[in-house]
């Protein structure tokens, strides 16, 4: 993690400071780097919003060599190296011509090997020592072509990997077409069909509302203008307007009984 610093040269940008760095590495004087930043339009407006206008002394450019400097240099190094390792990388992967290279060294050894056993076999006489050089020989190589064999097989399923991940990216983007399809055909349909549902809500404008409604659920459409106003009291196809105590059409009966005695029969009417 690279350190904050608050100093007047670490405030300024990135590409400045590299350049700062390139041009400190390559021996330029302390007082040509200072006119030279001093003089750039940006370190200017920075100096100014931040630093009340107050130039970078040559002090400011030795503080920043003690401690800014060295850390920039440590992340370049380390910024070129890594550069080096993919360059190489893509160079060695350009000649290998999309073979892995321990396949290509692979063929180096082999050849190698059997040069190797020929001479080795060309000097024995002996029957006995020649038998015993060929049966080492033997060995070597049956592991070279039990590690060819693994390499293979290790290929062949790489391919069929291959294969198969991209018949399922196909399936895939055919499957989600399908849906899209189905999708749109539905809406047509629910289009359609609003008339209808508006009818089952008793029509007119509160009909058309709940089918709209119902269509958005569907669909996961938006529903924030249908909700705020529904909860705005919109009336009914019959022209009133929902009564508040809808909710609640009981109503308790007002007079008070007594749990141990029945209330009093009403008087008949005279004849």
């Amino acid at each position: 993690m690279s350190t904050t610093y608050i100093g007047k040269i670490g405030r300024l940008p990135k590409s400045t400071r590299d350049e700062l760095g390139r041009r400190i590495e390559d021996g330029e004087p302390g007082k040509g780097l200072v006119k030279w930043l001093n003089g750039l339009p940006r370190v200017q407006e920075i100096l100014k919003e931040q630093f009340g206008g107050r130039e970078i002394t040559e002090q400011n450019l030795s503080e920043w060599k003690q401690g800014g400097h060295p850390d920039w240099l440590r992340r370049e190094e380390a910024r070129l190296l890594v550069a080096g390792v993919t360059e190489q990388h893509n160079e060695l992967e350009a000649e290998a011509d999309g073979m892995e290279i321990s396949d290509r060294y692979g063929s180096i050894l082999a050849a190698e090997l059997i040069r190797m056993a020929k001479t080795l076999l060309e000097k024995e006489t002996d029957t006995e020592k020649r038998w015993q050089r060929f049966r080492e020989v033997h060995r070597e190589l049956s592991q070279l072509r039990r590690d060819d064999h693994r390499a293979d097989q290790t290929m062949l399923k790489r391919a069929r990997w291959e294969r198969e991940t991209e018949r399922e990216d196909e399936e895939d983007v055919e499957r989600m077409k399908r849906e899209a399809k189905h999708r749109l055909r539905s809406m047509c349909i629910s289009e359609l069909m609003k008339g209808n549902m508006a009818g089952v809500f008793g029509g007119g404008e509160y009909g058309k509302h709940m089918a709209e409604m119902l269509h958005r659920i569907e669909f996961d459409l938006p529903l924030d203008d249908l909700v705020a106003s529904k909860s705005s009291g919109k009336t009914h196809a019959n022209g009133i307007k929902p009564d508040q105590t809808e909710s609640n059409p009981i109503q308790s009966n007002p007079t008070n009984f007594n749990d141990d005695h029945p209330p009093n029969p009403e008087p008949a009417a005279p004849a």
